[in-house]
């Protein structure tokens, strides 16, 4: 995730969140947005889309709140919440997706 990006996400948090955590949520923000569009990075015109993802994974929206945070080979674990989840930008994300081709014709 580009630092133009996160700069606009730590913009938008209401609380301070740890640098290390912030990138944890990037990293996950943005493997969602690749593998919802099928693309290889963050589409060009949508860094503001994935600021606002960031922000909101980042204050606890995207589910519940961190349970666990392991470092090597990172991993995250969060308690239940009633949330949507990254889901709730789906419809926003639509704009930027690609077909996927899935086989020989």
């Amino acid at each position: 995730m580009t630092a133009e990006i996160m700069e606009m996400a730590k913009k938008l948090l209401e609380k301070e969140v740890p640098e290390e955590l912030l990138q944890i949520y990037a990293k996950d923000v943005e493997a969602y947005i690749c593998a919802y569009c099928g693309v290889s990075q963050i589409p060009a015109g949508c860094e503001t889309l994935a600021a606002r993802m960031l922000a909101a994974a980042a204050e606890g929206q995207e589910g519940g709140q961190v349970k666990s945070l392991s470092r090597g080979d990172y991993s995250v674990s969060f308690t239940d919440g009633d949330r949507e989840g990254l889901s709730q930008f789906d419809q926003r994300l639509n704009a930027f997706r690609r077909v996927k081709w899935g086989g020989t014709l």
